[in-house]
């Protein structure tokens, strides 16, 4: 069992269903949960300073897509982890997934137990 009453985890995800899920995995390690809906929207959240102790961040989406957001975040924060989160990545996609900059991934379905043991090996760093 986590506990991780005291850190904060950005999860940027712009399908609803999705945040839900993942919210629903994290639950019982106490830790606060921000949502965000798009890049755009976890840019600015790291550029007014905003508390992140690890940020989980979809590849696709609209306004910014993840990876030019994390590569964004890492000009301002590079000390942030952040795990891209993605249904499909082949060829190309993974390259620049990569060549984002992230920490680490996990593909979709995300298994809770997955997800966990990832977010725990930069969180309490």
């Amino acid at each position: 069992m986590y506990n991780w009453e005291n850190k904060t985890i950005v999860v940027v995800e712009d399908v609803d269903f999705n945040f839900l899920l993942i919210k629903k995995q994290l639950k019982k390690t106490k830790a606060s949960i921000v949502w965000l809906k798009n890049g755009q929207e976890s840019i600015d959240y790291i550029t007014d300073k905003k508390t992140a102790d690890i940020i989980l961040m979809d590849v696709r989406m609209p306004i910014v897509d993840g990876i030019e957001a994390t590569k964004h975040i890492k000009t301002i924060s590079p000390e942030t982890p952040i795990i891209m989160q993605t249904a499909c990545v082949i060829g190309n996609d993974f390259d620049d997934l990569m060549e984002s900059g992230c920490n680490d991934y996990i593909f979709k379905p995300i298994i809770a137990n997955d997800l966990l043991d990832k977010i725990n090996n930069y969180i309490l760093k």
